[in-house]
């Protein structure tokens, strides 16, 4: 059985409403979304009833603004059981979790949580590797992933390298911890000075492409010896993720046809597996 990867478009540039953005994801040729969860009941209905239709796959995001660790794991817990309520089914659920300034008991604590909601609700709920949130780099994550055996990432190498000011070469055995968790790519190169590369296609930018391409090797790898399917996000994102003109503030380089690439690239790449 082959194990293709299966990649889902973001809704990062899109205002359009869920069936929308599932009839353009498909259409462009991706294999679903990834979206925030909908504030809105109806607007949760209308990705059901989407989903259903059209046969796309769906992952989602879940996070919080809250700074008080309480009040940051209630709202999480609210999104959670209305995604339950709402009769989702998604393949993915990655939170944007945490703060990377809090006391590790708080972030112990948060951590705790996330594996019993795992266990309890039977979803597949992921932490994205994020700068500012509860795994902000590859050292101090390693801490957090080594206390909690049962936490599960959405990898984000480009939040990394920002943060370490490096291609993480130097990181091995904490990489090694982040690729033996991850379960979901969110596919955007970076390099050291910022999450996202203008032009991954320049000759300037080729160690950090190469970089990123071999922790994905790994996890991909991984999965597919475990017998499942590859998961990847087509990320760039607009201005001032992508670096703006001057001028105008505009991207330099098009997200949306950025991410058009890098999905017939993970294709390529990724084509098939035993």
């Amino acid at each position: 059985m082959t194990r293709s990867p299966l990649i889902l478009m973001n809704d990062w540039v899109s205002a359009m409403p869920p069936r929308a953005l599932v009839e353009t994801a498909l259409r462009e040729g991706y294999d679903g979304v990834e979206l925030w969860l909908p504030s809105e009941s109806s607007a949760r209905r209308e990705l059901v009833a989407a989903i259903d239709e059209t046969g796309a796959s769906a992952s989602l995001l879940v996070g919080s603004v809250e700074s008080d660790p309480e009040a940051h794991r209630r709202a999480l817990a609210l999104q959670l059981d209305a995604i339950g309520a709402e009769g989702i089914a998604p393949l993915h659920i990655t939170l944007h979790a945490g703060r990377d300034h809090w006391r590790e008991r708080d972030l112990d604590a948060l951590a705790g949580w996330i594996v019993a909601e795992r266990e309890r609700t039977g979803m597949d709920i992921l932490v994205e590797t994020h700068r500012a949130r509860m795994l902000p780099s590859a050292h101090s994550s390693a801490r957090l992933l080594e206390r909690h055996p049962g936490l599960r990432l959405t990898l984000d190498v480009s939040h990394w390298m920002v943060s370490a000011e490096s291609l993480l070469q130097d990181q091995p055995e904490a990489m090694a911890l982040a690729v033996d968790r991850a379960d979901h790519i969110h596919a955007r190169f970076g390099h050291a000075q910022s999450p996202q590369i203008d032009d991954p296609r320049s000759p300037r930018w080729a160690s950090a492409v190469e970089a990123q391409w071999r922790w994905w090797d790994l996890v991909v790898d991984r999965l597919r010896s475990e017998g499942r399917r590859p998961t990847f996000l087509a990320e760039f994102g607009p201005s001032d993720y992508a670096t703006p003109d001057p001028r105008t503030g505009l991207p330099l380089g098009d997200p949306a046809a950025l991410n058009r690439w890098i999905t017939g690239q993970i294709r390529a790449r990724y084509a098939s597996g035993e």
